[in-house]
C-alpha cells in the first residue's frame, strides 16, 4: 500500500504478534512501522491479544483499522477461533474508528462439518461445529465496516455463496483478489524443459493432499525415470501435531511404494530465497490440495516464473482458475499422473500455460489490488467525515 499510494498516506501502522521472540520493539521502513505486541504462542498471549491491540490503535488513533483473519482452529487471536476479536470490534465501533477485515482462509459451513467428522467420527459435534461456525462468521462479518473475501478471481461464484451461507447482505462483502508481485523476471523464463522435478511447497498438513501425489509419482516414473518429487515445508504452528503425524504418514506411503529415491521430504522451515529457488528451478508446481481453504501464493510465484502449476478442484471454487492453470480432479492420482506426462512431453503445452500466466498476472498485480482496496478506504474515510457533521 505504502510503495503505490506513498503522497496519498501519511503513516502505515503494523501491529503483529512476537511469534515467540523476545524482542518486540518498533521497526519503521519509510512510512511503515511494525509494532510486535502479543506473543501467539503462549495462551494469555492469543487470548489477551485484542486488549494490546486496541490499547496500541488508542495510543495511535488511525483513520482506520484492517485485521487479516483466518479461520484456523486455536489460531493466533485465542479461543476456538479468535472470539476475543468481537470485543476488539465492538470497542472500534464505539470510538467510532472505521474497520474491515480480510478473510484468508475461507470454510463453507459443509466443509467445517466434513472436517470435524473426519477428527472425531461423531455427527453430532460435527453438527454443532457447523452451526458454531454460522453463528461465529455472521457476527464477524456484520461488526466490521467491511468484510473483504480473498478470492481468486473477480466475480467469483464464491462471494455469493459465502453470503447465501452465513446470511451476510452483498452490500457488506467486497472482493480481494489474491495479489502477486510481478517482478522483471515475469515472463521471461527459458520455457525449454531443464528438470524433471515436481515440487510441493509450504505448510505441510493433510488438506494439502500430497499423498496422492505421491502415489501419481508412480506412474510418471514409467515415462520419465529421472524424474522427482521434492515436498518442503514445515508443520504449521497452529496444528503442529497433526502435521508431525501427515509427515510420517506421507514416508510410509514413500517406503510402501518404493520411491525413497525418487520422492523426498524436507520437513524444514524455507525461507523466502529459497522458497523462490525451489520454485524457479521446478519443472511443474503441484497443488494437490485435497481441502482448499484460500488464494495461493505458491502458484503466484510459479506463474511469475513460467512453471507449469497444477492444481486440484478441491473446494471453494478453486476449478474457476480453469483459463489459466491445469485443474484436475482431487485425490485422483491417474489423471494427475496423466496431465504431470503431458506437460512434461510438450513444449508448446507448457507455452501455453506461460500465456494464461499473463493474463492472469496483469489483472493481480499488487498495484491493482491496493488500488481497490485503498479506493475503500477513501469512500470510508468521507462516511466517517460526514457523520461526523
Amino acid at each position: 500500500m505504502e510503495r503505490y499510494f506513498h503522497n496519498e498516506i501519511t503513516e502505515i501502522h503494523v501491529l503483529s504478534h512476537t511469534e515467540g521472540q523476545k524482542s518486540s520493539k518498533c521497526k519503521k521502513n519509510g512510512k511503515v512501522q511494525v509494532f510486535r505486541l502479543f506473543d501467539s504462542l503462549s495462551f494469555l498471549g492469543r487470548n489477551f491479544a485484542f486488549a494490546k491491540i486496541f490499547l496500541k490503535i488508542r495510543n495511535i488513533r488511525p483513520d482506520l483499522v484492517h485485521l487479516q483473519y483466518s479461520t484456523i482452529p486455536n489460531g493466533r487471536y485465542g479461543g476456538l477461533l479468535g472470539e476475543s476479536l468481537f470485543i476488539l470490534f465492538v470497542l472500534l465501533k464505539l470510538t467510532r474508528i472505521p474497520s474491515y477485515i480480510t478473510m484468508h482462509s475461507l470454510w463453507l459451513p459443509e466443509q467445517a462439518e466434513e472436517r470435524i467428522y473426519e477428527k472425531t467420527k461423531i455427527k453430532a459435534i460435527a453438527k454443532v461445529a457447523r452451526w458454531y461456525l454460522k453463528i461465529f462468521t455472521y457476527f464477524f462479518g456484520m461488526l466490521p465496516q467491511k468484510l473483504f473475501l480473498l478470492v481468486n478471481i473477480r466475480g467469483s461464484k464464491l462471494t455469493e455463496e459465502f453470503c447465501q451461507a452465513y446470511h451476510i447482505p452483498l452490500r457488506r462483502v467486497k472482493e480481494e483478489i489474491h495479489g502477486a508481485w510481478v517482478k522483471k523476471e515475469t515472463f521471461v523464463t527459458d520455457l525449454e524443459k531443464k528438470s524433471e522435478r515436481m515440487v510441493c511447497l509450504g505448510v505441510i498438513n493433510p488438506s494439502k493432499g500430497y499423498e496422492f501425489t505421491i502415489k501419481a509419482m508412480k506412474q510418471v516414473l514409467k515415462r520419465f525415470p529421472n524424474s522427482s518429487l521434492i515436498i518442503a515445508g514445515s508443520p504449521p504452528p497452529t496444528n503442529y501435531d497433526e502435521g508431525k503425524k501427515y509427515i510420517d504418514k506421507l514416508r510410509q506411503t514413500i517406503a510402501e511404494y518404493a520411491l525413497m529415491n525418487s520422492v523426498k521430504i524436507e520437513d524444514r522451515y524455507l525461507s523466502d530465497d529459497e522458497f523462490a529457488q525451489y520454485v524457479r528451478t521446478a519443472a511443474i508446481v503441484i497443488l494437490s490440495y485435497s481441502r482448499t481453504v484460500g488464494g495461493s501464493g505458491i502458484m503466484h510465484t510459479a506463474m511469475m516464473y513460467n512453471v507449469p502449476v497444477i492444481a486440484t478442484g478441491s473446494g471453494l471454487h478453486f476449478e474457476e482458475l480453469s483459463d489459466f492453470i491445469s485443474i484436475v480432479p482431487p485425490r485422483n492420482p491417474d489423471v494427475l499422473a496423466n496431465e504431470i506426462n503431458k506437460i512434461l512431453s510438450s513444449k508448446e503445452y507448457r507455452i501455453t500455460l506461460a500465456t494464461n500466466y499473463e493474463r492472469y498476472l496483469s489483472d493481480h498485480d499488487w498495484s491493482v489490488v491496493t488500488r481497490d482496496i485503498y479506493q475503500e478506504y477513501v469512500n470510508s474515510l468521507k462516511l466517517k467525515k460526514s457523520n461526523l457533521i
